[in-house]
């Protein structure tokens, strides 16, 4: 399947409360480096053990992807993604034939829920709930008319439940095998794409790149923290930016690998934005810091169609 990554794959781990509270800390350097490394084994294994599911022939990019407004999920806000030309935003129910829009919305979805797992195993549900329900409520919805065509099931029985477990304060056991159900659900949904074209992949880097932009803007002013939610959700976009980038997508050609290990170092530069998912009032981060990183990533792709 595609992007699959397992509870352990939640990098995340401190996290914010609207109540005072001892922050938490990053966890241990060893128990990052498992996880990332993780996440990163199976997305490489992706593009062979489903060479032959999805849909036949290839993507054909548009000028402009489908995308949430407001960078995702912000009604009155028609944010977006760059394909080969500008343009209006397009009809979700494009999302059916447009790979790029799709395993974008599904890459939203997932870093939703990687930040509200992470959350959750911190020990702090309360804000986890948030995160777990907003990609039903504001993204799912958007893609969901697009799985028929695509041969998907969908995963909303998968949400409900992760969502029941965050609220039913289920043991983390239990959420762990919940969450893990989910993720492949949508592992599978995702596998109806072209996941497996460098240029794909690295168009959707892109966007969720440029997404978490959006978010850090409205989530960090002038260098103090304004909206903590929406600066979680930043960090959630760029991990999963980042596992794209250690994907098997990149695996074709010797010049798909350099393309793809610069686009990861790339993401890697920017984890400095997000000292802690529990910061003081201040951080050193501004979202140009994204945006760059979203023009560089466009340019670093241009290598694969030469």
């Amino acid at each position: 399947m595609a992007l699959n990554p397992l509870p352990r794959h939640a990098i995340m781990t401190d996290s914010p409360s609207s109540t005072p509270r001892s922050r938490f800390v990053w966890k241990a350097a060893t128990t990052l480096g498992a996880v990332t490394g993780m996440l990163a084994s199976q997305l490489t294994g992706c593009a062979s053990t489903v060479a032959t599911e999805g849909r036949e022939g290839e993507s054909q990019p548009s000028g402009t992807h489908a995308m949430p407004g407001g960078g995702e999920g912000h009604p009155g806000h028609a944010v977006q993604t760059r394909g080969e030309g500008e343009g209006a935003p397009i009809e979700a129910s494009a999302l059916a034939t447009d790979d790029i829009g799709y395993l974008t919305h599904l890459g939203l979805i997932r870093g939703h829920l990687a930040v509200g797992y992470s959350l959750y195993d911190a020990g702090l549900p309360e804000l986890a709930e948030t995160h777990m329900k907003h990609p039903r409520a504001e993204i799912y919805r958007t893609v969901e008319p697009a799985f028929g065509p695509r041969g998907c099931g969908g995963f909303g029985a998968e949400l409900t439940a992760l969502t029941n477990a965050v609220v039913s304060r289920q043991p983390q056991s239990r959420m762990a095998a919940v969450y893990t159900s989910l993720t492949d659900a949508i592992g599978q949904c995702e596998s109806r794409a072209d996941f497996r074209d460098p240029t794909v992949v690295t168009r959707v880097i892109e966007n969720l790149l440029r997404t978490g932009g959006v978010e850090y803007q409205i989530g960090v002013i002038d260098g103090r923290i304004d909206n903590l939610h929406e600066y979680q959700d930043a960090w959630g976009f760029t991990q999963i930016a980042g596992a794209w980038a250690r994907s098997g997508a990149y695996a074709r050609s010797p010049g798909a690998q350099a393309v793809g290990a610069q686009i990861d170092v790339l993401v890697q530069s920017l984890q400095p934005l997000w000292p802690s998912l529990n910061p003081g009032p201040r951080v050193n981060g501004e979202a140009a810091q994204l945006f760059g990183a979203a023009g560089r990533t466009e340019v670093i792709g241009l290598a694969l169609s030469r």
